[in-house]
């Protein structure tokens, strides 16, 4: 078995048209779609880009902690490409997603490469710092206030971006270039897995101008490709700058759908696609003050004072606001098909990144641990699947959130009073009806505790995730 794994970070699953975007193209990965099993109920588990990484890798939540952390792999952190090694399965990680292997500046260096049998950074993306150039000014071009980074970074960002000439100079075009030298290298291989992962379309979103053209051309006006997140117009951001960053971000995702689609090329070019399994996904997605993000822009579920938070990288401003992980955020696409597929179906179920770790595994026939928390999603891809959760729960930090398609139920340790949303009433996700829905919480909170209790955390943890009031 051959097994590719795509990872695109920060990939709203409505801005593809498998999905039911009507004005984004994304035509190859509407045709993955078209043979693959489409999961309609895919959601996030730990937030966001290295827990995400870690939930999938470790097939659990954080051991000692409800949900994985911004953190390194433990000496003892026992991962699923452990198991393909004992197997003598191949196993290569190719990424451009700097933070799980460098950390970025201020942060750890990370480790999420450590079980791989060989892993590949393409260096650069979103601040690395792997380059000077003393030719290249710290330039602002909006308020430093407006951007996410401290200005040590974002100069580094500039560094990087110098050089580009050709789109292979852009991050995402040149992972998957060289994914595809790695394939055109090992196909023959009788299994392998390939890990391919690009921070795009995460910020800064700063395409080919040809692919921001397609949905925004001749703006003149200010780009803001890495704004500071929290409430657009607290922040002044006009209908046409707007316009603009989202025509910028929905460029970023047809640039990964065209890198997708050279890399399936590749894969029926080198006769290998009715023995390779394909999955496409993302980590969580990212809000763009359209319905249902209640004006926020990028993915806080924190904000100051000010209606910001990372204000040019600075702590937020007291008194902090505090959101639910809205559905923008909380929901990703997830492709999978598998060698002999010849008709897609759209699957129902409940699934979260851990699910991933036993379905690799189940694809090379290999059981999983019982301490893996998910689920192989082969049968639903076969179309036997069994229900796996009722409920998918995620959480970051103090927060914790269970959704089950219709109701959101959110709390925070304490720090401020639960939330419950009914998206079937409030689908743009304006009001707090725990109060008049008091039974539906406490079931819901119910299986938070019931998630954490089957990782084995410890009580006196789990009590810090206070009963609503």
């Amino acid at each position: 078995m051959k097994v590719i794994y795509m990872m695109a970070d920060t990939f709203r699953r409505d801005h593809m048209g498998a999905y039911g975007n009507d004005w984004i193209h994304t035509p190859n990965l509407d045709k993955l779609a078209a043979g693959a099993a489409l999961f309609e109920n895919a959601y996030i588990g730990s937030f966001p880009t290295v827990p995400n990484r870690r939930d999938t890798l470790l097939g659990r939540g954080g051991g000692n902690m409800p949900f994985n952390g911004w953190r390194p792999l433990d000496r003892d952190d026992v991962t699923f490409l452990q198991f393909l090694t004992e197997k003598n399965i191949p196993s290569q990680l190719i990424t451009d997603t700097q933070n799980n292997v460098t950390g970025s500046v201020g942060k750890m260096a990370m480790n999420l490469f450590r079980d791989y049998t060989a892993w590949t950074l393409n260096r650069g993306q979103e601040g690395d710092t792997h380059w000077l150039d003393a030719n290249v000014p710290l330039k602002f071009p909006v308020p430093h206030r407006l951007i996410r980074y401290r200005a040590e970074m974002w100069h580094q960002i500039l560094v990087n971006r110098a050089h580009r000439q050709v789109e292979t100079d852009w991050f995402a075009p040149g992972t998957y270039s060289i994914a595809t030298k790695w394939l055109e290298r090992n196909y023959k291989r009788d299994d392998f897995f390939l890990w391919i992962d690009t921070f795009d379309p995460h910020e800064p979103w700063d395409p080919p101008q040809h692919y921001i053209d397609l949905y925004d051309p001749g703006y003149k006006g200010r780009i803001f490709d890495a704004p500071t997140y929290g409430l657009r117009r607290k922040m002044g951001i006009t209908d046409s700058e707007m316009k603009h960053i989202r025509a910028c971000y929905a460029g970023e995702v047809t640039m990964i759908d065209t890198c997708v689609g050279r890399l399936l090329e590749t894969v029926e070019r080198l006769g290998i696609a009715d023995e390779t399994m394909i999955v496409f996904t993302s980590d969580h997605g990212t809000m763009m003050d359209g319905p249902g993000d209640n004006g926020l822009i990028c993915k806080p579920n924190t904000i100051g004072a000010d209606g910001m938070c990372m204000s040019a990288g600075r702590p937020m401003k007291e008194p902090k606001q505090f959101f639910p992980i809205f559905q923008n955020v909380a929901r990703v696409p997830l492709l999978i098909r598998i060698p002999g597929m010849k008709k897609g179906k759209r699957v129902k179920a409940i699934v979260q990144p851990w699910d991933m770790s036993a379905t690799i595994l189940d694809a090379f026939g290999i059981k999983k641990p019982k301490e893996f928390i998910g689920s192989s999603l082969l049968p639903h891809v076969r179309g036997k699947g069994k229900t796996i959760r009722d409920t998918a729960v995620c959480g970051s930090g103090p927060l914790a959130q269970a959704m089950d398609g219709r109701w959101v139920y959110t709390v925070w340790q304490g720090q401020r009073p639960a939330s419950l949303i009914d998206l079937k009433s409030d689908p743009l996700a304006k009001k707090n009806v725990i109060k008049k829905n008091p039974a539906v919480a406490k079931r819901l909170h119910k299986q938070i505790l019931a998630f954490m209790r089957r990782q084995g955390i410890a009580e006196e943890l789990i009590a810090k995730y206070r009963e609503f009031r």
